[in-house]
């Protein structure tokens, strides 16, 4: 196994982040693989090589994150980019693309390293601004009035033809994969993972007769922003990239060439996985009543 590495990433405010990933590394190494920290883990644990995610490259067998949904959103541009697989380890609560519990680690170390797991393939968003600037998105492009208190105007486009003025609180923009975070909690539909699409939300609208639309993905979504002087609004990527613009600003967000690859040891159907964090977050409002 000598010639086997893998970059563990974690999220340092979830609790018993470092000692999952210290296990992790310590049950990596044991077998005689290769283990690469990010820098602030690394430090800590003093195991392993210290490395940062900006330097993952194509030698790396797997991305191991460990914290929520935020923490893997976080690594997939560069997984996706530099075609490395991502495995998941859920230090949170409802992480929806996360595939192991802490105390699962022992077992999953040793699948991981044996090649015993499935790799299931996710498109990939790509949003672009009119200023040049670019990004991979894995969940949604959300435009918005942000801290703005007065409603924004946005006006959606599939490719030249005009999907809807939004005056509201914004426009959201989902791959399917997406359809279960922001998209969800602001009226879109859950489309299954396997057909790809891109969904397109409004937020909050003044105007009641307007609803989502899913699109195919040959078709690119324009967004247009109108300024108005002296208020900003946010451009939100996968909620880990946060914008904020004063000029009328134009996004486009299409399919991307890139795709990345969630390594899989459960054969847990998505219907079924949908049900089961259903059920999670009924106990967690009623837990919190």
């Amino acid at each position: 196994m000598q010639d086997r590495r893998y970059f563990l990433f974690a999220n340092p405010h979830k609790p018993d982040t470092v000692r999952a990933a210290g296990k992790f590394a310590a049950s990596l190494i044991d077998r005689k693989c290769m283990v690469s920290l990010d820098g602030w883990l690394h430090d800590l644990l003093k195991v392993g090589d210290r490395s940062e995610l900006s330097d993952i490259a194509v030698g790396i067998n797997a991305i191991i994150a460990f914290g929520g949904d935020g923490t893997l959103l976080r690594c997939l541009p560069v997984a996706a980019q530099q075609g490395v697989p991502v495995l998941g380890i859920n230090m949170g609560h409802t992480g929806f693309l996360l595939e192991l519990a802490p105390e699962m680690i022992g077992n999953g170390t040793e699948r991981l390293i044996k090649g015993d797991y499935r790799l299931e393939e996710r498109m990939m968003l790509r949003c672009t601004m009119d200023d040049g600037f670019t990004a991979l998105v894995m969940n949604d492009v959300a435009v918005s009035r942000g801290h703005n208190p007065s409603s924004i105007c946005v006006w959606a486009y599939a490719d030249d033809e005009l999907i809807y003025k939004n005056h509201g609180d914004g426009i959201l923009v989902a791959s399917a994969t997406g359809t279960t975070g922001y998209s969800l909690s602001a009226g879109g539909p859950v489309v299954h993972p396997d057909l790809e699409s891109i969904s397109v939300v409004p937020i909050c609208s003044h105007d009641l007769h307007l609803r989502p639309v899913v699109l195919p993905v040959s078709k690119t979504v324009r967004l247009k922003v109108q300024a108005v002087q002296g208020r900003k609004h946010q451009i939100s990527i996968d909620g880990q990239i946060v914008l904020f613009r004063e000029d009328s600003t134009q996004i486009t967000v299409s399919k991307a060439e890139e795709r990345v690859s969630f390594i899989r040891f459960s054969h847990q159907g998505f219907i079924t996985k949908l049900h089961q964090k259903q059920r999670d977050w009924t106990q967690q409002t009623n837990g919190g009543v």
